[in-house]
């Protein structure tokens, strides 16, 4: 359990570094072209480590399960990462990462949905905890947006458009979870999963917005690399977690509330490196102290419903 533990600190670590790093290297290069520099840094560090240890699993895998990664790949990094860089240019990473990391409410959501649709394999149901848990979320982003829903819906379209891009992602990484869960069943481990759907949405992404990130990568400045560790940072969180919830033992009572904190990592990062770019104010840090207690409420709920 306690190599479990450290492994959820990994991804804490991995989900709170890597909207900084981002967000440090789209000050000088658009959001879509950052996105595709991630993923490329992403797909080669999971890609690797796949063939490298489930190498016989990827040369077992049906045709159709590319079909599904493919479609996984398009919901969880070109609807869920590329909005989430995008959000964050719009607002700041201090203020995306705990919208994005409401994506557990999401899940649970979809999981109700699905379960009253009849879906098999899906078995969740409304509890207390679960519905406390929803509203002190709601309550906390609210809070994180300070005087913009109070004053700037009339005026203010950036910010409009980077906190709903900010619920889509949400919505997608949700959605994502969902999916991964189901396909990693069907089809194989976790890690297949994940570097299968970094794959297929850097290829879709690569003609359109490849000669640009190419261009940004090849040049002299500091803002490539900070995309390219944003990727392998983000890949480490994802594979930290699938270990650490797949591990003999692990309780996932304990591991997903832990992940959850990372968007206290972010505000910190934002404090010691975006300090002239991004404001952190006091209902900020209460509402993404909120969010954060009220994300663990939905997953302790979701998970004992």
């Amino acid at each position: 359990m306690l190599l479990s533990i450290g492994l959820a600190c990994i991804a804490v670590l991995g989900f709170g570094s890597s909207a900084v790093l981002a967000r440090l290297g789209m000050q000088a290069i658009r959001p879509m072209p950052s996105s595709l520099i991630s993923l490329v840094a992403s797909t080669l560090l999971a890609g690797t480590l796949a063939l490298v240890f489930e190498f016989d699993a990827v040369i077992a895998l049906p045709a159709v399960a590319m079909v599904w990664l493919l479609g996984n790949g398009i919901l969880s990094y070109m609807g869920g990462r590329s909005q989430q860089y995008i959000a964050i240019s719009l607002i700041g990473a201090a203020r995306v990462t705990p919208i994005v990391g409401s994506a557990a409410l999401f899940s649970a959501l979809f999981s109700i949905t699905l379960t009253r649709m009849g879906v098999p394999g899906f078995n969740e149901h409304l509890t207390v905890l679960l519905g406390i848990g929803t509203v002190v979320v709601v309550i906390g982003l609210g809070l994180t947006s300070g005087n913009f829903l109070r004053q700037s819906w009339g005026r203010d379209w950036k910010s409009v458009l980077g906190y709903l891009l900010a619920l889509l992602a949400a919505a997608c990484y949700g959605a994502s979870t969902l999916s991964g869960r189901v396909l990693s069943e069907l089809f194989g481990s976790p890690l297949i999963m994940a570097a299968g759907s970094m794959f297929f949405a850097t290829m879709l992404l690569s003609p359109v917005f490849g000669r640009e990130a190419a261009q940004k990568a090849s040049s002299t400045g500091w803002a490539p690399l900070w995309v390219f560790l944003a990727g392998l940072a983000a890949a480490c969180a994802v594979m930290s977690l699938y270990f650490a919830v797949t591990r003999e033992g692990s309780n996932i009572l304990v591991l997903a509330p832990i992940v959850s904190c990372n968007p206290l990592v972010t505000m910190v990062l934002v404090r010691l490196f975006l300090r002239q770019a991004e404001t952190i104010t006091t209902g900020l840090v209460v509402g993404t102290l909120m969010a954060v207690c009220g994300v663990g409420m939905v997953v302790v709920g979701g998970i004992i419903g």
